[in-house]
């Protein structure tokens, strides 16, 4: 039984009507917290609407709720074609925005994998970036700024760090998602 701490911080997180038994909408309240998590920087840049999480879950779907850069690739189109998006003298990339909603999905199924009832595999996962663990690896990137080969080279980053230390049972099987675990 869980302890009303744990079931506080659920109806926290995913919202006080959640019903935690009901598969779907875990998964879409876990896709509708990533999707907030990107608008931190994307609501300037994007308009706010229900399709984006639409669009990803069908995406998450196609790609049987595995983490993959191909996953992320697709996940750029859900923010139209332009790979800059600009707003007056400000601008986004795409992709930024799409390892944000990806990352940060795959991190909120694994908080709730119990409710969820799919099997990911949490060891091939990436760390969101943010501009936290950007900070954590010494890197002047901006999360919601970065280019394909900025992420991968810090992905390449956090994994060296990660290897680096020693990981307990948990976190050396979830892949570069532990050092989110580790640092915010």
């Amino acid at each position: 039984m869980k302890s009303w701490k744990y079931k506080f911080l659920e109806k926290s997180i995913l919202g006080q009507d959640i019903d935690t038994n009901d598969v779907d909408m875990v998964i879409s309240k876990c896709i509708n917290r990533a999707y907030r998590d990107m608008l931190t920087a994307g609501r300037f840049y994007i308009k706010s609407n229900n399709d984006i999480c639409i669009h990803f879950k069908n995406l998450l779907e196609k790609h049987n709720y595995q983490f993959s850069h191909s996953l992320i690739l697709e996940s750029t189109e859900l923010f139209g074609d332009n790979e800059i998006i600009i707003n007056g003298n400000r601008y986004v990339t795409r992709f930024g925005l799409a390892q944000k909603i990806v990352n940060m999905a795959f991190k909120y199924f694994y908080i709730f994998d119990d409710n969820i009832n799919k099997s990911i595999n949490y060891t091939i996962c990436d760390c969101p970036l943010d501009s936290i663990i950007l900070n954590k690896i010494n890197s002047n990137i901006i999360w919601s700024k970065c280019t394909e080969t900025q992420y991968v080279d810090c992905q390449k980053m956090i994994k060296d760090k990660l290897n680096q230390i020693t990981l307990d049972d948990e976190l050396l099987h979830i892949g570069n998602l532990a050092f989110d675990f580790l640092n915010w």
